[in-house]
């Protein structure tokens, strides 16, 4: 997740212009339409606004694949974290971690093929939410 960090602190550097940076197995995305890096397209909240992605895939069958976004809402974190819960069960996906505070709340769960997805919410002055989603090569 550092790679991601480093690399979303870049394209927020390149400006205020929609696009993309490319680079080897990287690509950050400025107000994408399409999920990255295997997050599936349901796991989108209904409504909300994506601001930035990043996708690292490898060329090699033996690295793992990652992807993260950001997305903002005006619903409240309660409602989205339900949103969540359901949309892993219909999926098939297993809640494996929850955590919850005054100010953030987090949901980690595993699909039957191993990926991991990780859900963060934190509120101001509208609910953040970030999804990582990894992917096991053969590494794993």
């Amino acid at each position: 997740m550092k790679r991601f960090a480093l690399l979303l602190l870049l394209l927020a550097a390149c400006g205020g212009d929609k696009g993309s940076v490319s680079f080897k197995d990287f690509r950050i995305t400025r107000s994408p339409a399409e999920m990255p890096g295997g997050i599936p397209a349901s796991f989108r909240y209904p409504g909300s606004v994506a601001v930035l992605s990043a996708a690292y895939e490898p060329d090699s069958f033996a690295g793992s694949s990652e992807g993260v976004i950001e997305l903002r809402s005006s619903d409240p974190a309660p409602k989205i974290e339900a949103y969540y819960a359901e949309s892993f069960k219909q999926n098939g996906w297993k809640i494996i971690q929850s955590k919850q505070d005054t100010s953030e709340v987090l949901l980690m769960a595993e699909s039957a093929y191993n990926e991991i997805i990780t859900v963060i919410l934190r509120t101001d002055k509208e609910t953040v939410i970030r999804l990582y989603v990894k992917r096991m090569g053969r590494d794993a």
